[in-house]
């Protein structure tokens, strides 16, 4: 049976603050708990693992606690730029004769990204900034329009993107870049999205939206751009 993990989605703090990450479950036979650290771009590290009550101290500054049949908690007592990253915790029983051969299937929870903020007096530049959004020239190939959708000049990167045509969310021919790029210069993030329309579809009657969620630690917001098959750009912001 699959447990079911409760972890937070998104963590902002700034250099030198505490980091306490949780990791629950509710189920008492999956008694391992381990902490996986994957920053843009590259493969999963392995952080260590809390078995039963014992506690773990691993590298980079990390604290593994808790208690493995029902939670454990990532802790790093003070954080710096590089701890930036996604943070994942895995479930599985006791059958484990070391960190990378188990007899049982371990269990992920979503992740939890890290954001660590640097200290104003670092940034004097740098605010908190909502995405300036665009939809680029339409490219033609064959059958098919492609739309770039493209968010810019934003900090944090906490952003997620969607598209959707009337109330109905595309996820087919949809790419999306992974990660956002930041610009060292400005030290602002940018990132892009591409839908590919058939001609059939790219008609006036049809509006297609690009959708992006912004997350800057105190609360949500969205801005939309939208485009109809005669190439006109509005602009919604909500």
């Amino acid at each position: 049976v699959d447990p079911c993990i409760i972890v937070c989605t998104n963590l902002f703090l700034v250099t030198g603050e505490s980091m306490n990450i949780t990791c629950s479950h509710h189920d008492k036979t999956y008694d391992k708990i381990f902490w996986y650290q994957q920053s843009n771009g590259q493969n999963l590290e392995h952080l260590g693992f809390l078995s039963f009550k014992q506690d773990f101290v691993g590298e980079k500054g990390f604290t593994i606690t808790g208690d493995a049949e029902k939670e454990a908690y990532l802790l790093v007592s003070s954080v710096k730029a590089e701890h930036s990253a996604v943070y994942f915790c895995a479930v599985s029983a006791a059958q484990c004769f070391s960190r990378m051969l188990c007899q049982y299937e371990a269990y992920f929870g979503n992740g939890t990204k890290l954001t660590v903020l640097g200290k104003y007096c670092f940034y004097p530049d740098v605010t908190i900034t909502e995405p300036t959004l665009k939809i680029l020239n339409t490219t033609r190939c064959k059958e098919k329009v492609t739309l770039v959708c493209v968010a810019e000049n934003f900090y944090p990167d906490h952003v997620s993107i969607k598209w959707t045509l009337g109330d109905k969310e595309i996820t087919e021919d949809v790419a999306t870049d992974p990660y956002a790029t930041k610009d060292e210069n400005t030290k602002m993030f940018n990132i892009s999205s591409r839908l590919k329309v058939s001609k059939k579809e790219f008609t006036p009657k049809n509006t297609f939206r690009c959708t992006v969620t912004f997350n800057n630690s105190t609360h949500v917001s969205e801005k939309t751009v939208y485009i109809t098959g005669t190439g006109g750009i509005s602009l919604d912001i909500s």
